[in-house]
């Protein structure tokens, strides 16, 4: 296999450390957004009972979840990128 010891997992004196990722915030908000199409889901038939309402109300939510997330990660990149270049 490989040789395990020590040196093979990265520590410091505080113990174990993993850099944090700039994305953290928008996952956080992804958990978020995955949590409001769940409970979305399932209020949808008590909101309308037409199946196409049910339709356009998940898709809506969707559709502006998709936009919102994207916009998210394109603005924290930005900001990655400008910190990274001074």
């Amino acid at each position: 296999m490989g040789d395990f010891g020590p040196e093979s997992v990265p520590e410091n004196k505080k113990g174990f450390t993993v850099n944090p990722s700039p994305l953290n915030p928008v996952k956080l908000e992804l958990g978020v957004i995955i949590i409001l199409g769940t409970t979305l889901l399932l209020i949808s038939d008590h909101l309308t009972k037409s199946k196409f309402g049910q339709l356009l109300i998940l898709g809506g939510f969707g559709l502006i979840a998709m936009l919102w997330l994207v916009f998210r990660v394109r603005q924290v990149m930005r900001l990655v990128e400008t910190e990274k270049n001074g």
